[in-house]
């Protein structure tokens, strides 16, 4: 499968942050599957300066010099950010005024330095991440960028902050909806995922369409998001997808990845509770050794450890 550029390395013998592999936010959990996609590593702090109050972290990434400095100072930020949200301390040692204070300065930031890829890119990772749903005005304006990977940044971050909102915004909902006749296939994916899971009442005959893409990447990630609703149409490309010829076809990065990919698959065709399926997965088990590492793999992704 295609994979967009990863963000942008560290310097040589620092930590990195997790490779942003597009698989696994393609196919859907039960859950949505982006923060898994987009989350970083909870390493070390890249910075000389320790402290973890806000400000001073604020203060860093608007003192940095050079674009090196800036999008290591937002990606040390937000690794500190992560670590407070893992105990409890986003919530209830920052208050509301320094988390306006510092999403305010990023956006700020961001438009000053817009020539700044790797430093936008961390910014809509951040503001994904962390962000509420007033900023989503900002993130819009970042999905028409001449960019491609700030476009799909962008794109990940706008649905992160929709997807938390208390109440459904119909203009950026069709926004999204428009996105399933996008030219970018990653647009097409996402979208897909996002409307039949988070829509109280998904565009499905607009969505089914996609089960006929002409990529197997979006026919394969909108069968997973209709069946993860239980939407039987999508039974036909499900099959597909235990298939061990298919599997073999894709250009999968790495053992990670096909196992995120079947097992959303299998999460999702149990809510189908289609016993067509469930024999598909058998005749693809039967079909490989376990000892092997693509076997052990694909019994792990359905959930067959003990059998190997």
């Amino acid at each position: 499968m295609s994979n967009k550029t990863l963000p942008p390395q560290l310097p040589k013998n620092a930590p990195k942050p997790q490779a942003v592999s597009h698989m696994l936010m393609f196919f859907v959990l039960p859950c949505l599957g982006f923060i898994g996609w987009a989350s970083w590593s909870l390493v070390t702090s890249l910075m000389e300066n320790k402290a973890k109050d806000i400000p001073a972290r604020i203060e860093a990434v608007k003192s940095a010099r050079s674009s090196g400095d800036r999008w290591q100072a937002v990606y040390s930020l937000s690794q500190e950010l992560q670590k407070m949200k893992v105990k409890g301390e986003w919530e209830t040692a920052v208050t509301p005024e320094q988390k306006k204070k510092l999403f305010l300065t990023l956006v700020e930031m961001q438009k000053e330095h817009g020539a700044d890829f790797r430093f936008k890119k961390y910014v809509l990772l951040t503001l994904g991440q962390f962000g509420t749903e007033d900023l989503l005005p900002h993130i819009e304006g970042s999905l028409k960028d001449t960019n491609e990977e700030i476009r799909f940044f962008a794109a990940w971050a706008f649905l992160e902050l929709l997807g938390r909102s208390q109440v459904e915004h119909e203009t950026h909902y069709a926004t999204v909806e428009k996105w399933l006749e996008d030219e970018d296939v990653s647009f097409r994916k996402i979208s897909a995922t996002f409307l039949a899971q988070k829509k109280t009442n998904p565009p499905l005959v607009k969505i089914k369409t996609l089960l006929k893409d002409p990529e197997v990447e979006v026919r394969w990630n909108t069968a997973v998001a209709l069946a993860s609703i239980g939407d039987r149409e999508s039974i036909p490309t499900l099959l597909e997808m235990f298939d061990i010829k298919n599997i073999r076809k894709l250009d999968v990065r790495s053992v990670d990845d096909l196992k995120q990919l079947l097992a959303s698959a299998h999460d999702a065709a149990k809510k189908l509770d289609s016993e067509e399926v469930f024999a598909a997965e058998e005749a693809l088990l039967a079909t490989l050794n376990p000892e092997t590492p693509e076997g052990k793999t694909i019994f792990e992704a359905l959930g067959r450890e003990n059998s190997i």
